[in-house]
């Protein structure tokens, strides 16, 4: 059996470590077993999951606490442990950290992939640095990856990358309106109320100050309306705040991270995106699958556009623009089952992980 070591900073429930998830989750555990290495100490529901299988989750401590220690405590990782592994497969935003590229290389993992899962950085320090490192980790790398063409740019620049779809399994995000009912009720949610919705990590990149505006403004056209936000981050007091701050808090609900988005989708009939960047948004892919109308931001990648669901405007718009656009295209929407759209355009998990099999396998 195959050893393989995935490698990110976080497992929660994000876009990047749901595509790690369900390559774990559908690989063949006969033939592979799939190991993690965090740069963080926290446990979590997939953590849990990954060490409930058997499967390893090693930790190191997070680069911004104790850069020494964390330089340290990974050479003496890949020292020990170098030999178990047949491929290490780095799944980030950024070359700010290489590192483990630098220590697979010198202790000889044979499959080192590079694997881009956005487009920019926050901040100008980390995106001179991504830049400056970009070059070493293009020659001690053996695969390149990328969710998108921009992603692909951001961490590779001309050199060639592989795309790789973030593949989801269709059947569980397939529209379904009785689930739809079922999830309403839950909530308490009117048939006649428009309920938008939003999942991702309140983070700066994320917008969701933004989104709350558009929310305010789309309030004014349509009173009987609210904003499901689905995750967690380090900016998700001061969206709170922001919210009480406008006079809407009673038309916010923060669902904090949920198991469940495949059925909350249902229950939404929007669902916006205002990003300033991203790579190729896990989530729009499930949206799409779900039937939702999807509004996002213009610096969002074309490649995410696999149905008619998607539609991109310009972020320099106003929230009174974005709410206009937002009622525009309710207006007249007829929201139907996209599951098959998705699987034609190849965003199967089953084909995504046939093809990371191979690579690991040294046939790719």
């Amino acid at each position: 059996m195959k050893k393989i070591l995935f490698i990110s900073q976080y497992l929660q429930r994000a876009g990047t470590e749901a595509f790690m998830m369900n390559v774990f989750r559908g690989i063949d555990h006969s033939r592979f077993q799939v190991d993690f290495l965090l740069y963080s100490w926290e446990d979590t529901d997939y953590s849990k999951e990954v060490e409930a299988t058997g499967c390893k989750v090693w930790r190191v401590p997070c680069r911004r606490e104790s850069p020494f220690r964390w330089y340290k405590e990974l050479y003496m990782f890949f020292k020990t442990h170098a030999h178990e592994y047949s491929a290490v497969h780095y799944n980030g935003n950024g070359l700010t950290a290489i590192a483990p590229f630098i220590f697979a290389y010198i202790f000889r993992i044979p499959v080192r992939i590079a694997h881009s899962h956005n487009s920019s950085s926050a901040g100008f320090h980390n995106k001179l640095l991504h830049i400056l490192q970009r070059s070493l980790v293009k020659r001690i790398t053996t695969h390149h990856f990328a969710c998108s063409s921009a992603a692909a740019k951001w961490f590779f620049g001309k050199a060639p990358a592989v795309i790789i779809k973030n593949g989801i399994d269709t059947e569980r995000f397939a529209f379904n309106p009785q689930t739809r009912q079922t999830i309403r009720a839950t909530f308490n949610i009117s048939p006649s109320t428009t309920v938008i919705g939003h999942v991702g990590r309140f983070e700066p990149e994320k917008n969701h100050t933004f989104l709350l505006d558009i929310f305010a403004a789309y309030l004014q056209l349509h009173p009987d309306a609210l904003l499901l936000l689905v995750g967690i981050g380090r900016l998700m007091d001061d969206t709170k705040a922001k919210a009480q701050q406008l006079g809407i808090a009673e038309k916010v609900i923060f669902l904090g991270e949920r198991s469940d988005v495949n059925q909350l989708l249902q229950a939404m009939d929007c669902f916006i995106m205002p990003s300033t960047f991203e790579g190729q948004p896990f989530v729009l892919i499930e949206a799409q699958c779900a039937g939702l109308p999807c509004i996002v931001s213009d610096v969002v990648n074309s490649d995410i556009c696999l149905t008619d669901n998607i539609h991109r405007y310009p972020l320099e718009k106003s929230p009174a623009e974005w709410a206009q656009e937002t009622a525009h295209l309710l207006a007249d929407y007829h929201r139907k089952d996209e599951s098959d759209s998705i699987l034609r355009k190849g965003y199967s998990i089953k084909r995504t992980i046939e093809y990371l099999e191979n690579v690991y396998d040294s046939k790719q």
